[in-house]
């Protein structure tokens, strides 16, 4: 099925949603490193309800593709590499290919899968760091002060990236499996269960 201006205005509705939560829980980064990944685990966990509403409204392939996409560009507008753009679309169309295959009762249950593939996006924004940790480390100091570049610095071990994947994925599980609970009624109402 092809997307229908309907579904780009959706798709538009829902993404602001989605950003809007991620941007708000990232300002807690404002008071460390440590509380920057606290807050993009609670957005994550958050923004599963909005990503299982989305895919009721719009269960197509290429929603989640553009979701993705229209994400990564307005987190370029919040410092993000432009690494998160074709991140974005990959991770989304991936989540599509979830979502759009196999038997559309079974639709809850893929979700939860569908969009812990969306969310690995979130370790994108760190990957500077192993190419060019020193960089990364004097534009954080310019940004955020000297003080909280060295903790951000200490914070960083080698394990810290491979680890957030683990935990960024685990998240997604979790956030996936709130918002099919949280959308139970408009599935039933759809015919999706």
């Amino acid at each position: 099925m092809k997307l229908t201006a309907r579904d780009l205005i959706s798709v538009g509705i829902f993404t602001a949603l989605y950003s809007a939560i991620v941007f708000i829980f990232a300002m807690v980064g404002f008071l460390g490193p440590l509380a920057m990944f606290i807050g993009f685990g609670i957005g994550i966990i958050l923004d599963g309800i909005v990503v299982a509403l989305f895919v009721v409204r719009t269960p197509k392939l290429g929603a989640l593709t553009l979701l993705g996409g229209i994400n990564g560009i307005l987190s370029i507008f919040s410092g993000q590499t432009w690494l998160v753009v074709p991140a974005g679309l990959i991770c989304g169309f991936l989540a599509d290919l979830i979502v759009t295959r196999g038997d559309p009762a079974r639709l809850p249950r893929r979700i939860p899968w569908a969009y812990a593939v969306l969310v690995v996006t979130t370790v994108v924004p760190l990957l500077p760091i192993a190419f060019d940790s020193q960089a990364y480390f004097e534009t954080t100091a310019e940004q955020m002060g000297e003080d909280y570049a060295a903790a951000f610095a200490a914070l960083m071990q080698a394990w810290v990236l491979p680890a957030w994947v683990i935990i960024s994925f685990v998240l997604g599980l979790i956030g996936g499996h709130l918002g099919v609970r949280v959308s139970r009624k408009h599935f039933e109402r759809a015919g999706l269960v």
